[in-house]
């Protein structure tokens, strides 16, 4: 309604408009090393020991045990809670505490055993078929009644149906979705996913993005978005961790439709590189 009231008429004019605004905040370009530097020249490089590192980051940490709270669902929760919720760790949050490293490998190599018993199944052949069957596995995880274990879940100020709450899963449970994806990647001569980048992207897609979003904006040196980071992560990095994700979203997004995506952040003004290009 208030832009329909300026005689602003062309994108510059607006955002200098908008510059005048109170309470707004510069955002940050990278430059073309940030671009080609890619993740490592930001975070550092992974560790080799994925399983090990991960759960330093999430359970070893300063921060491991320090509750905080998403924005969208109201979920409290903390990095080890979270750690333990993408294994979908029998006995709930309250065993996370108790639960070992050598625990979490043990699962981890059951998984790998079952991937490799677990027949192809002959009805997920192209993407069509991938996609209906998860929502039919959608379907049935808001049908089935809670197992009993108890996890931080969503707010009921955020989220009156609480059928759409998330549900704990185990590894296992993931085994035709894990095998389907690798078949369409295959198909195209890619690399398949590995359980270490499984984790990460289920790890990325609950609370802990956060975190994790919060870690990679702190580079940018906008003032409040360095502060989040120390407010949330101290000093964790989560390095391993974020390379498992970007290595899983690179992978997942060959089998992906190429499509336009918005993306909006409110209070931030366009930085001076969006309306002077460099010498390219």
């Amino acid at each position: 309604k208030e832009l329909k009231k300026n005689t602003v008429t062309t994108t510059r004019e607006y955002n200098d408009k908008y510059m005048q605004a109170e309470g707004c905040f510069d955002l940050s370009y990278g430059s073309l090393d940030s671009f080609y530097g890619g993740l490592e020249s930001q975070v550092g490089a992974p560790s080799p020991h994925f399983l090990r590192a991960v759960h330093q980051e999430h359970c070893d940490a300063t921060e491991s045990d320090k509750d905080f709270t998403t924005g969208n669902y109201g979920i409290t929760t903390t990095s080890r809670t979270e750690f333990a919720f993408a294994f979908g760790l029998p006995g709930g949050a309250a065993a996370a505490s108790s639960t070992s490293l050598k625990d979490y490998e043990c699962m981890a190599r059951e998984f790998s055993a079952a991937v490799a018993d677990e027949a192809e199944d002959e009805n997920i052949t192209t993407k069509k078929d991938f996609v209906e069957f998860c929502e039919q596995q959608l379907n049935k995880l808001q049908q089935q009644q809670r197992d009993g274990t108890s996890w931080p879940c969503e707010s009921t100020s955020k989220l009156q149906d609480r059928t759409k709450c998330r549900q704990p899963r185990n590894l296992v449970s993931f085994i035709k979705e894990f095998k389907a994806i690798n078949r369409l990647l295959v198909d195209i001569k890619e690399p398949a996913l590995h359980v270490a980048e499984l984790l990460g992207a289920r790890l990325y897609t609950g609370p802990m993005f956060v975190k994790y979003n919060a870690v990679l904006r702190a580079f940018t040196k906008v003032e409040f978005m360095v502060k989040q980071f120390k407010d949330l992560c101290e000093d964790n990095l989560y390095v391993t961790t974020l390379h498992a994700i970007n290595s899983s979203f690179v992978k997942l997004s060959k089998i992906q439709a190429a499509q336009t995506v918005y993306r909006g952040m409110s209070g931030g003004r366009l930085p001076a590189e969006f309306k002077k290009p460099n010498q390219f």
